[in-house]
């Protein structure tokens, strides 16, 4: 046994061992497969996470992107529902996108307001968070953030503890129709759900603008009707 394991462990008589230079080839052969897969698999994994499909809002209004991943459909208050049915948490990460045109003395900063009094009256413990003036295809809107408390598996009986959800309400209007952008995520995992809320803001060329005193002004102006309409 002892001479076969010598004969099997012995340098080749016929071949020279590696030299150095082919020894520091090969590490840097397999170095260059192991990145080159890094990096493959890096781009798949994005390709994947970034995939959409665009959804149209109405006639003279512009297209959303919606996650690929994620199931959609509608209903008589939204142009758009779409859950995250990957979502870790009971709460299903989610999306809804309501249009209805703007009444005769409404505007963009009086439609705010309204939306966020009814966010008060309909989510238990609600509370804004912030309120940001933002550009969405080069036009003003809101952003505000907001969180409440949800009890998601209580209509099916079950007894898992209510779940914090932060949200957010992206509010703009293209030809006089108001549209509301609404995405929502169990808030300790709105960060994971991050990438996705992405795709749908950047559809829609969503930018920040400087937040001062004027902004709201500003808004306001742009949305008012002109005389003689």
């Amino acid at each position: 046994m002892s001479s076969l394991l010598s004969a099997l462990t012995k340098p080749s008589v016929t071949n020279e061992p590696p030299s150095e230079t082919d020894l520091r080839r090969n590490d840097i052969a397999v170095l260059v497969t192991l990145l080159f897969a890094l990096f493959l698999g890096w781009g798949i994994r994005n390709n994947a996470v970034g995939a959409s499909r665009d959804v149209s809002l109405g006639e003279g209004l512009p297209s959303i992107a919606v996650p690929a991943r994620w199931i959609t459909g509608s209903s008589e208050d939204y142009v758009i529902e779409a859950v995250n049915a990957r979502s870790a948490s009971i709460f299903d990460a989610e999306l809804r996108v309501q249009v209805r045109p703007l009444a005769a003395d409404e505007n963009l900063v009086s439609a705010r307001a309204g939306l966020g009094a009814r966010r008060a009256q309909e989510l238990l413990r609600y509370r804004e968070l912030a309120a940001d003036p933002v550009t969405v295809n080069g036009t003003p809107g809101m952003l505000v953030t907001y969180a409440y408390v949800a009890d998601p598996t209580r209509d099916q009986g079950a007894l898992a503890p209510p779940v914090v959800v932060q949200a957010q309400d992206l509010l703009f209007v293209v030809n006089d129709q108001l549209i509301v952008v609404t995405v929502a995520a169990d808030a300790v995992d709105w960060d994971e759900e991050a990438d996705d809320f992405f795709v749908i803001y950047d559809s829609l060329n969503v930018e920040e603008v400087a937040g001062d005193l004027q902004v709201e002004q500003q808004l306001e102006q742009s949305v008012e009707p002109e005389e003689g309409e």
